[in-house]
């Protein structure tokens, strides 16, 4: 895959974005302290330019995130020379690489690039106002400049002047339409007026936020629409915090959102998936913070990023997607952006979705990051994926609406059981308030989490509870989902708890917007977070509402049942953003939308008996800044990793040990070993990943007992060093390295700490042996090291050990060389070939396997190899040496019949006893002279049976003629004549010829005489 369609594959996988990840990595500092005002990434070159005060002005050539670890080394610092004020304005034209900035005088400059370095290529000064905003359009080939008196100049790419008027107001910002067509004019009042690209006046838009909204000042105004032509956004910020999203000018039903603080720039990612948000907001200490808010276009918010310094003064993003550099104070900040992918984990498998490229529909790949196997699913509209165990469930919209399907899959992808719900959406209202903006729900089960028996998904304010079961009769696993009370499903409505008090002081305008923003679950446990940072604790065995757990950073709902420290409500909060439970329920973490990570303490819940809403403050175990995800460990609750930026950490008893430089996502953490993915390499190319995207990492405890059993430390000391750090692996470790210095008390002891009764059993069996080289050879073959095991059996003259140890394990082929050297007992050379020929007959080596069952005399399957290979011929020959084995020539008799050959069937089944099975194969094949000539000879009480099968044989086959031959040899008179008068019948109806009638008739007639004639000795006998 090449570059450019990498770029545009990582442009849709932003697309399919739902959540992600946000944190500092570099700042680089402006030399003698100089203020920046604004700042601009070339998307397609790299190049990020900047301006600040007395006339600095420098263009910076910024590696590829992709290509360094840290992501912003430079290999490019230059300094434009040109300016005296402070530079305001920085915009880049990608189409022809050139750069303009504007000062505080009102000189504008034009910079080219030649032979890798910047120079002046136009000046213009107007000289009479400062310019307030200039923007290209997208296609390079023209300039619109707006200046603080009202003119506005549009201008072409080499410097000429197409037109320029008064707009008769104080403007603001300007921007092109996507085609180049269109100019929007913002004014300092926030107002938007819309001209054409000749500067005829068309319309202006429509502000629906509020009346308040409108009178706050435009501070940002970006119109995108991507590569390939899907719906444009056009995003208007004001500096109230308000952002309205359209899909063109004329929208008439925009999504609109607060962001709850002072905006100060906005700008689209390159895909238009995310919408930066820059601005400040004042804490409770009245100190004014400086943040990032990434939106989708929908105005959910994805993450918040926390700046020092005292604002951000611009933003700007990497032609990737994947970075963004804020102009703050006199440094440039760089932030990694990490999309947070859909994807699980089932053993060694890894489940990941993308969206391709020119296509509805995500691509779900199960790949085995073992074997290198990949399975691809198309799933159309998926909202989610979880996982556990053997199998994963995929969440999708249906094509109904408010509808949605849940389908489980096994580790190949293949669907076991679907079924879909129904959600129905609605609102809130809190007591008999009446609310001023009800909040409408997204009810979209973006929340999921699977156990052993039960699939979980929420909306924001129901969980739905789904029982599924697996069954394995006879190896085959089949899923259904369990009924109870004749409904498949359980809803556990989640909001608000009764007796909840709104403030009265601001009821007319107060909207309580607490719903759900997270899931964790274990098999008795179910934990909810909500939007208000607030962790609610349901039993799954009961579906009963234990307790709420008030976090203190987050404290929303007091115990005294008053809401307080709410923000306005108008404002999304998702505060918890992931929950995790570790494996003994007794300790869960969250990671809040600011990327803090807390660890909490469930048994040090202290709370009022009196309390009816059963709130509880937990006390906090850690807390860590800059966090993307943490995984706790299967087997130790207080072991745990946790994922900062690019490093990783593992924490015992929150202590850390030192971090491991990685960006992997991890999936699984059991025996002390991190096994980890990374995400960000396989989504480059997603149809292909490679092994070599995962890695594994073990715990410091680990690493230090191999080395001390490796540097040959002594064994008390290994033994207290483990005995402290307590866990299976280790003591397993210990087990084996004591076994391979043959140091039989302390390995037997160390298998017994893990509870190996088998290791036990081996170490006791080591000690009954007197000869040490023996019993060397039985721990290499313990650890599986055969050949080295056999070669101190041959040492030891013992080819019965080496013979023994190799039919034990299987290896048929070294029990082949081994007797050709020295055993020659035939009841092992037969059994040998007999394993050797069952080794190709399960691979279906039909040849190779009957070569050697024929060296075994396994006659049984000998016959089964050569019907495989239609060696029909050989099958006939065994007939002959299998006389007297009536079970095997039945077997055969059974073959040949299957595949038509009746003579070769007889011919087997006449060396049994019973010749029923041959008739029966010479009727089933149709050779009824055969059938008939058996019937004669062996069984003559069957031939009524066989003759009546033969007969209606041929008179379906409408052979009616040979039907009264036969009857007519049997002397069975009534059906001749029955057949003849049928026949008449039909002649009548055909029309033959009345000779021909004729002879039928007499033929009748005759029959019937006969009959009279064979029926009047048996009446003379009755008188």
């Amino acid at each position: 895959v090449n570059a450019t369609d990498t770029t545009e594959l990582f442009v849709f996988l932003l697309s399919f974005l739902q959540t992600m990840l946000a944190y500092l990595s570099k700042k680089i500092a402006i030399p003698n302290g100089a203020k920046l005002s604004c700042i601009s990434w070339s998307t397609t070159e790299g190049w990020l330019a900047c301006g600040g005060e007395n006339g600095l002005l420098k263009v910076l050539l910024v590696a590829n995130s992709q290509n360094v670890e840290d992501g912003s080394n430079l290999s490019m610092n230059q300094t434009l020379v040109g300016h005296e004020g402070n530079v305001l304005i920085v915009e880049w034209n990608e189409k022809y690489k050139k750069l303009t900035t504007s000062d505080q005088h009102g000189l504008i400059i034009v910079w080219m690039l030649h032979k890798g370095m910047w120079f002046e290529e136009m000046i213009n000064n107007r000289n009479k106002s400062v310019v307030r905003d200039l923007k290209w359009a997208k296609d390079g080939r023209k300039i619109c400049i707006v200046y603080e008196d009202g003119a506005v100049i549009v201008g072409s790419v080499d410097g000429k002047r197409m037109w320029g008027r008064d707009l008769g107001l104080k403007p603001a910002l300007v921007e092109w339409s996507p085609d180049g067509q269109t100019i929007i004019f913002c004014s300092v009042r926030g107002e938007c007026h819309v001209y054409d690209e000749i500067g005829n006046h068309l319309s202006n838009i429509s502000m629906l936020i509020s009346d308040q909204s409108c009178q706050s000042s435009i501070t940002g105004i970006d119109w995108h629409q991507s590569a390939n032509h899907a719906r444009s956004k056009l995003a208007l910020g004001y500096e109230n915090g308000s952002i309205q999203v359209m899909s063109d000018i004329g929208d008439r039903k925009p999504d609109l959102f607060q962001t709850g603080m002072s905006v100060s720039k906005i700008r689209w990612n390159v895909s238009g998936s995310i919408l930066a948000v820059a601005g400040a907001r004042a804490n409770s200490a009245g100190r004014f913070i400086s943040l990032v808010q990434f939106y989708n276009p929908h105005g959910h918010l994805l993450r918040t990023l926390r700046v020092p310094g005292n604002g951000i003064n611009s933003i700007a993003w990497e032609g990737s997607s994947m970075r963004m550099a804020l102009a703050v104070d006199s440094f440039i900040y760089f932030a990694d952006i990490q999309p947070e992918y859909q994807w699980a984990c089932i053993d060694d498998v890894i489940v990941y979705a993308f969206a391709m490229p020119r296509k509805d529909e995500i691509c779900v790949t199960f790949w085995n990051s073992k074997s290198n196997e990949r399975f691809a699913k198309n799933v159309r509209g998926l909202i989610g994926i979880c996982a556990f165990g053997d199998y994963c469930a995929l969440i999708s919209e249906a094509s109904m609406k408010n509808t949605f399907a849940l389908i489980i899959c096994d580790a190949k992808g293949t669907a076991l059981i679907g079924k879909y719900m129904e959600v129905r959406s609605g609102h809130f209202f809190i007591n008999d308030f009446s609310l001023y903006d009800p909040f409408f729900l997204k009810e979209k089960p973006e929340f999921n989490v699977m156990t052993a028996s039960q699939l979980i998904t929420a909306t924001d304010s129901c969980v739905y509870l789904w029982h599924y079961c697996s069954n394995e009769p006879n190896n085959a696993v089949t899923l259904q989902i369990c009924r109870e009370n004749r409904c498949t499903q359980k809803t556990v409505k989640v909001g608000i708890d009764p007796g909840t008090k709104v403030p009265e002081s601001d009821s007319s305008r107060f909207t309580l917007r607490d719903s759900i923003c997270s899931l964790a679950a274990s098999e008795n446990m179910l934990l909810v977070g909500m939007q208000s940072g607030a962790v609610r604790r349901y039993s799954l065995r009961s579906l009963r509402h234990e307790a709420t757990y008030i976090l203190e950073s987050r404290a929303c709902v007091s115990c005294d049942n008053t809401i307080s420290h709410f923000l306005d409500m108008s404002v999304e909060q998702a505060f918890l953003q992931n929950i995790y439970l570790n494996c003994n329920d007794t300790k869960f973490s969250v990671i809040d939308i600011d990327g803090l990570m807390t660890v909490l303490d469930l048994n040090s819940a202290s709370f009022h008996l009196s309390d009816p809403l059963h709130n509880q403050q937990l006390v906090t175990v850690n807390r860590r800044k800059d966090c993307r995800g943490m995984h706790w460990s299967r087997d130790m609750p207080d072991l745990y990793v946790t994922m900062e930026k690019k490093r990783m950490y593992l924490f015992r008893n929150g202590d850390p040990e030192e971090p491991v430089l990685s960006s992997g996502h991890v999936y699984d953490f059991s025996d002390l070993e991190i096994k980890a993915i990374l995400l960000e390499e396989i989504m480059q190319t997603p149809q292909t990943p490679r092994k070599e995207h995962v890695v594994h990492f073990e715990t410091k405890a680990l690493r230090d007992t191999r080395s001390m059993i490796l540097h040959n430390i002594s064994f008390q000391d290994s033994w207290r060093f483990v005995q402290k750090n307590g866990h299976q692996r280790l003591w397993q470790l210990l087990a084996h390295g004591a076994l391979q210095k043959l140091d039989l008390a302390i390995a037997k002891q160390s298998f017994a700490n893990f509870a190996d009764i088998y290791g036990v059993y081996f170490a006791r069996k080591l000690e009954m042996i007197c000869d040490e080289i023996q019993q060397r050879a039985e721990v290499s073959a313990f650890f599986q090291h055969f050949d080295n095991a056999e070669e101190l059996f041959a040492s030891m003259n013992r080819v019965d050990l080496s013979l023994a140890m190799r039919i034990k394990m299987g290896d048929w082929f070294h029990v082949g060389k081994i007797i050709r050297v020295g055993a020659d007992d035939d009841w092992i050379r037969d059994f040998m070939f007999n394993n050797m020929g069952e080794y190709f007959f399960e691979r279906q080596k039909w040849d190779r396997a009957a070569s050697y069952f024929t060296q075994s005399k396994n006659v049984e399957k000998l016959v089964v190899c050569s019907y495989l290979q239609e060696e029909y011929d050989e099958l006939e020959k065994i007939i002959h040496a299998a006389a007297g084995n009536h079970e095997l020539l039945a077997n055969i008799g059974s073959m040949f019949c299957s595949v038509g050959m009746c003579s070769q069937a007889v011919l087997a089944f006449r060396s049994t006893s019973d010749m029923n099975p041959g008739i029966e194969a010479c009727v089933l094949l149709k050779r009824w002279g055969s059938a008939f000539s058996l019937v004669t000879q062996h069984n003559r009480q069957q031939i009524t049976v066989v003759l009546q099968r033969y007969i209606g044989h041929i008179l379906h086959a409408e052979m009616k003629l040979c039907a009264i031959n036969l009857y007519r040899e049997t002397n069975d008179h009534e059906n001749v004549v029955h057949l003849l008068s049928q026949l008449a019948m039909q002649s009548v109806t055909v029309k033959h010829s009345p000779m021909y009638m004729k002879k039928i008739y007499v033929l009748r007639a005759l029959e019937v005489s006969m009959h009279a004639m064979d029926s009047e000795p048996a009446c003379c006998a009755v008188n």
